[in-house]
């Protein structure tokens, strides 16, 4: 007897585990993570931290904090460890970029007045901050294109409401305005592919519905890369050219997510929060910030889907 009714459970056991290994439960979720290991780089919750972005080496993270009391543009070694302070005005210095060759850095900065755009020679100690934008009107969020030649940035120079993408030459000089919609459009956070020859971009400008687009780096027709019903924003281009991360809202909260350069399925690769995505130069990791019980701390997590 004892012998049959151990078979009996045997047999019960197996066939549960055939069942839990039909077709239908063993496909994945769009919205499950796939890298739920993240490892924590920063872990001060008195510290506003923000806007983390690899450098072209990889050997640095660059970023905005307020830990001197001000928001200033820090940067800290990749792995982790004590930070050095780049600026120290009493405006509010935000959105660090690197140029290519992780000479110089760009930044959104008000310490005119408005908030312009910024540049700043980081190999060479004591070096000021030059403007590469003035102006009445804000500038944000800038991006060095991948030959070192050209910055992008979000601009409502042109608009009452809303904000287009603006190229400038890298020096200075004349800017090319690259999106232009009607009043109450945003265009923000664009970052450019690998070759340089197109950008995406976050954007409400169908249905007001905020979402990510592709174009060419020089204007022209947008595509849209993600359908979702949450919020997307800030994303950033893999070094491969094939993926793209962002943040988004889709999975109930902020989380960082990836979908293909093409678009089509996304998926979620954190679970514990996430904001402003930025690809490691080789593809292997991705930092953000992880808002907690304080201020957002800077985090990285590994890519190896």
């Amino acid at each position: 007897m004892k012998t049959t009714i151990m078979l009996l459970l045997g047999l019960g056991l197996f066939g549960l585990a055939l069942a839990g290994c039909s077709s239908d439960e063993a496909t994945q979720p769009l919205d499950t993570p796939r890298v739920p290991v993240a490892q924590q780089l920063t872990s001060n919750d008195d510290v506003f931290e923000a806007n983390p972005i690899y450098s072209p080496d990889g050997n640095w993270i660059l970023f905005e904090s307020d830990a001197a009391g001000n928001r200033d543009i820090w940067r800290m070694p990749a792995a982790g460890g004590i930070p050095q302070q780049l600026t120290t005005s009493t405006a509010f210095d935000s959105s660090p970029f690197w140029s290519p060759d992780g000479t110089r850095i760009v930044f959104e900065s008000d310490r005119t007045g408005r908030k312009n755009i910024w540049t700043l020679d980081v190999s060479t100690p004591g070096a000021e901050p030059v403007a590469l934008t003035t102006g009445d009107l804000d500038d944000g969020s800038p991006a060095w294109s991948p030959d070192g030649t050209r910055v992008i940035y979000e601009s409502n120079r042109a608009k009452v409401g809303g904000t287009d993408l603006w190229v400038s030459p890298a020096t200075g000089g004349e800017a090319l305005r690259i999106t232009e919609t009607p009043e109450g459009v945003y265009h923000r956070t664009a970052d450019w592919s690998p070759d340089g020859t197109r950008v995406v971009f976050e954007s409400n400008r169908e249905d007001g519905a905020p979402a990510l687009y592709t174009m060419s780096a020089l204007g022209g027709v947008a595509r849209r890369i993600t359908q979702l019903n949450g919020y997307e924003g800030h994303p950033s281009w893999s070094a491969d050219g094939l993926e793209i991360a962002y943040e988004s809202t889709n999975s109930g909260t902020m989380e960082i997510w990836v979908v293909a350069a093409t678009g089509g399925d996304t998926f979620r690769v954190t679970n514990n929060g996430g904001y402003w995505p930025r690809w490691s130069p080789d593809g292997t990791a991705i930092v953000y910030a992880v808002y907690g019980d304080g201020e957002p701390n800077i985090w990285s997590v590994q890519a190896d889907w």
